[in-house]
């Protein structure tokens, strides 16, 4: 799909392998995103989760969320412990309005007595 906007630029076909593959359009935008950033992106383990390698042998597993919607936090602390457990970094990709994503780490952080 990648090589099909780049190399092609055929926004059609694209549009149509999107629909396809039953993909939200924030998913897409991540995917794509990602591979213009030069990394070999997969379909992740969870309802939109997409995977990539990091540089140094660890799998990134991305959380996609959009701006404006409502996410409860717990639902989020218990994705990023699931993420850890398959040994995946938890990273979370905000796309805005716009169409612009931001990347946060997505580590569940227990306070030290």
């Amino acid at each position: 799909m990648y090589q099909v906007i780049v190399n092609d630029k055929d926004w059609q076909k694209a549009i149509k392998m999107i629909e396809d593959l039953h993909l939200d359009l924030e998913t897409f935008i991540v995917y794509f995103d990602l591979r213009r950033r030069g990394k070999k992106v997969a379909v992740g383990p969870r309802p939109r989760t997409l995977l990539y390698n990091m540089t140094d042998n660890r799998t990134a597993e991305v959380l996609i969320l959009s701006e404006g919607n409502y996410v409860k936090l717990m639902d989020i602390v218990r994705w990023s412990q699931r993420a850890v457990a398959d040994a995946h970094e938890p990273i979370l990709a905000i796309v805005d309005e716009s169409g612009g994503v931001t990347y946060y780490e997505a580590r569940v952080v227990r306070q030290l007595s």
